[in-house]
C-alpha cells in the first residue's frame, strides 16, 4: 500500500503541476505509538516508539511557506 500511496502522489503532482498551486506529498509515519497499535502488537514495548505528536513538525513543514514548491515527494518520519 505505502507504493501505491506514493505513486498516487507523484501522479497527482505531476498532472496538477501547473494547473493548481496544491502540494501532494506523502507522510510514512512508520510504527506510531497508537491505542490501535498497542492492540495489534501487545508484546511490543510502546516505548520504543514515536508518538503521533512525534511526527506533528513534518506535517506542520509540509503545511508552511518553508516547503513551497515541494510536490510529489514521499517523507519518512525520522524516528525517535
Amino acid at each position: 500500500s505505502k507504493a501505491g500511496i506514493e505513486s498516487v502522489t507523484q501522479v497527482l503532482a505531476d498532472e496538477m503541476e501547473n494547473i493548481s498551486r496544491i502540494r501532494f506529498n506523502a507522510v510514512n509515519p512508520g510504527a506510531t505509538r497508537t491505542t490501535m497499535r498497542q492492540k495489534a502488537y501487545p508484546a511490543e514495548n510502546p516505548l520504543a516508539l514515536k508518538t503521533p505528536e512525534d511526527i506533528v513538525p513534518l506535517f506542520s513543514w509540509l503545511v508552511s511557506d518553508d516547503s513551497r514548491g515541494i510536490s510529489g515527494r514521499s517523507f519518512d518520519a525520522q524516528p525517535r
